[in-house]
């Protein structure tokens, strides 16, 4: 290790001080905002009856929004780091003092992100992600751009990717393709940040946000606050005078035919969706607006965002797992979404939904068919060159019939639970009637039995020689893809069904989750457990 000289060590710029200022808010507003409701309506309350108090509530809030700053300005002033040749050393803490040492061979990926006022002052802020843990390890927040460019420069000369001895295994386009394609041509040693894969323009834009996750839930929260907002004493002066001209309309309505009142519903259902759709579009152009893709170096390099850029570089040997997804809207329009997972790492919607402050993943919004082929070729190389990503491919198989009776069966006990609940309601006389909560449980049953199908035809899997693919789903379709000889453990287990039916469910761990196949035939299970600890063990070469 090399020994740190004083003049090494530097600091951050001052602008930082924002950056630990909204992570400390962030923090509070994630452990305190379920119990700070009723603090915030006692406060109402007494600001309403007692206005002299108003002055007073705003002095504490003032000084409750200071003290982040000053928090966070102390944490800046012990925030020091020091770029070595070898790793990159952190100093920080108030009176908890924390030293990181992390190695440059430990890192995965490179992730920038250049916030408004980091690109008004030309700083950035880097994340080494590294595969040590789930979060983000190693963050420098608000230096220079020579000072991440020098860190890059650092990290790259210690662990060159391409060009090395191992380029021939590493490095080279799955068995079968031609040497002298472009997407051979990709994984020799580029200079500059490399080809250009993909960029999506406004266009694209309006497709992620119809295929986002979010769109039918904004939709529904839309729909659900607009028959919410009712009247009320706090907003009475308004909504008093607004209150005439809605009986006025809704008298009317009721005068219309029938085919108005459904062009009048349908209009309404319209602009609910067209505010989703606003809402849902204009969060695709602030995360993904002017996405680009690059490879170039054995290395992807990413970047994206309107307002914050980000820019995600990942070297492709420390790709764990290829996650292709396609939901109803993608499949509309032929198109997928890609993630590339390196070790320790989440989902970003797992990410964003937790306390944890994760780094980037390598995310490809928006790809098609070809690409998404290309980007196999490239992260697996010669290996695994009969592993499909694509969910519609015909080379999964499906898994055995009576996975649909497992289902089946599972879902059975849920609804059996929620409707025995019900009964019990209803018998106690604080529900509805009987007869109304049997009809439903009896119509539930054939919508389990079609839900397990439509599950169980979702469900695949595919193997060669070198990896192994897993597609489920229910709507849309999901395939995991990953290399045989980074699977740190796998195990077969077996149910009471599936022992009778000679069938068993393999598991696979990987350093970014966790893979299962259920219902395979016990012996194939057995063998691909095998062949896959087998490949672990034989395996010279790294796992990340």
């Amino acid at each position: 290790m090399n020994s740190p000289t004083p003049g090494d060590w530097q600091r951050s710029s001052p602008f930082a001080i924002l950056f630990f200022a909204g992570n400390i808010v962030k923090t509070v507003a994630r452990t305190m905002i379920q119990g700070a409701v009723i603090p915030l309506i006692a406060l109402v309350a007494l600001v309403r009856d007692d206005p002299g108090s108003l002055g007073v509530l705003l002095l504490v809030l003032g000084a409750l929004l200071l003290l982040p700053f000053v928090a966070g300005t102390v944490q800046w002033a012990c925030f020091r780091f020091r770029i070595a040749e070898d790793r990159l050393l952190i100093h920080k803490g108030v009176l908890k003092k924390t030293a990181l040492d992390l190695p440059y061979e430990r890192v995965q990926g490179i992730n920038v992100r250049r916030s408004p006022v980091d690109r008004l002052f030309a700083l950035v802020t880097v994340t080494l992600d590294t595969s040590g843990s789930v979060q983000a390890e190693g963050k420098l927040p608000s230096i220079e751009a020579e000072v991440a460019h020098r860190l890059q420069r650092s990290v790259t000369a210690l662990r060159p990717v391409p060009g090395d001895r191992a380029a021939g295994e590493e490095g080279s386009v799955a068995t079968g393709t031609n040497p002298s394609s472009d997407a051979a041509s990709e994984v020799r040693p580029a200079i500059g940040p490399g080809r250009v894969l993909l960029k999506l323009g406004p266009a694209d834009m309006v497709k992620i946000g119809l295929a986002s996750r979010n769109f039918i839930f904004v939709a529904a929260l839309v729909g659900v606050l607009t028959d919410l907002l009712q009247p009320g004493d706090f907003l009475d002066p308004v909504l008093e005078a607004v209150e005439s001209s809605v009986d006025s309309a809704a008298s009317a309505f009721t005068g219309l035919g029938t085919l108005a009142q459904v062009g009048l519903a349908a209009a309404l259902i319209a602009s609910i969706a067209g505010v989703a759709l606003l809402l849902t579009v204009t969060a695709a152009f602030l995360r993904h607006h002017n996405f680009t893709l690059r490879h170039g170096g054995g290395r992807f390099r990413s970047r994206a965002g309107l307002l914050t850029q980000r820019e995600v570089v990942v070297e492709a040997p420390k790709i764990q797992q290829l996650t292709v997804s396609q939901g109803l809207v993608l499949r509309w329009f032929r198109r997928y979404r890609l993630f590339a997972l390196p070790a320790a790492a989440v989902s970003p919607e797992a990410g964003r939904a937790s306390a944890l402050e994760v780094p980037d993943v390598l995310e490809v919004p928006l790809l098609g068919d070809q690409l998404a082929e290309d980007l196999r070729a490239l992260v697996l190389a010669r290996e695994a060159t009969a592993i499909p990503v694509l969910p519609g491919s015909s080379r999964f198989r499906r898994v055995s019939p009576h996975y649909v009776r497992a289902l089946a069966l599972r879902y059975g006990l849920v609804l059996a639970t929620v409707f025995g609940t019900l009964l019990l309601l209803a018998g106690a006389g604080m529900f509805a009637r009987t007869s109304a909560i049997l009809f439903w449980w009896a119509a539930s049953i054939p919508v389990a039995a079609l839900a397990a199908w439509q599950r169980w035809r979702r469900q695949g899997y595919a193997y060669d020689r070198d990896g192994l693919a897993s597609r489920t789903g229910f709507v849309g379709r999901e395939v995991k893809a990953f290399l045989m000889r980074k699977v740190q453990s796998a195990t077969v287990r077996q149910s009471p069904l599936q022992r009778r039916k000679e069938l068993a469910t393999l598991q696979v761990q990987l350093a970014c989750g966790k893979i299962t196949v259920p219902y395979i035939d016990r012996r194939v299970a057995c063998a691909l457990r095998d062949h896959i600890l087998f490949r672990v063990e034989s395996s010279r070469r790294r796992w990340h």
